[in-house]
């Protein structure tokens, strides 16, 4: 009889053993989710102003049990995430776009995406984009503003337009969304380091005119389109 239970405690270490080594889940439950992303840095290298440019994060669950993505922001309006699945499984994947807008960007530029989750060793996770925004044709201001205007006022702003690169630039064509305004610029090709002026003339305001709209400067170069923003206001 003591042989017999001698045997049946041997087998059942060997069993417990076993099960130790393949299932250690059971004896020491399963593990908590873990999120990971090989590469949570990007370098977009040089684009140009106004460009938008995408790249696309894998993100992995490396833990034993599910991962729940419970936000993703961005630290700018001007960087916009999506991420294709928020609940992944152990081993399972899913990838984050982050989309950036370069605008009125120029020179070197980051940005951050936070990814929430929860992993208890990293419940935010940041993802940083970065880029040199290179600018071909800059004008200033890029915003014109007509505030404080009284019927028959004869009004007159200016913008510099100012050639960055490193070629000669033609202007090819100023469009306007307000017919209001009259566009007199000094000249239209522009060397490298060169620069512009562009009168914007209105006659005699009257209180029905539309003066919010946008100016855009077509031209020769890699940027080849410059919006600058118009706003009216209330005409006394």
């Amino acid at each position: 009889m003591d042989i017999f239970k001698g045997v049946a405690l041997c087998c059942g270490k060997a069993l417990a053993l076993t099960l130790a080594l393949l299932c250690p889940a059971l004896i020491f439950g399963a593990g908590p989710p873990l999120i990971r992303v090989d590469q949570p840095d990007y370098d977009f290298g040089t684009i140009y102003q106004g460009d938008k440019a995408e790249h696309v994060f894998t993100i992995k669950n490396i833990g034993q049990q599910n991962l729940e993505i419970k936000n993703v922001r961005s630290s700018c309006g001007c960087t916009v995430p999506t991420i294709a699945k928020m609940n992944l499984g152990p081993g399972e994947t899913t990838e984050l776009k982050a989309v950036f807008d370069s605008g009125r960007f120029n020179g070197s530029v980051t940005k951050n995406i936070f990814v929430y989750s929860n992993d208890l060793e990293s419940p935010v996770t940041r993802l940083s984009i970065h880029m040199d925004v290179q600018v071909d044709l800059e004008v200033s201001p890029q915003s014109i503003y007509f505030a404080g205007l009284k019927e028959g006022d004869k009004v007159e702003r200016s913008i510099t337009i100012h050639n960055a690169s490193k070629e000669p630039v033609t202007i090819k064509e100023i469009a306007s969304t307000v017919s209001s305004v009259k566009l007199d610029l000094s000249k239209m090709k522009l060397e490298p380091g060169g620069r512009a002026d562009l009168k914007l003339m209105i006659d005699k305001v009257s209180k029905d005119m539309k003066l919010s709209g946008t100016l855009t400067i077509i031209n020769s170069s890699h940027q080849n389109q410059v919006t600058v923003q118009l706003y009216g206001g209330t005409i006394n």
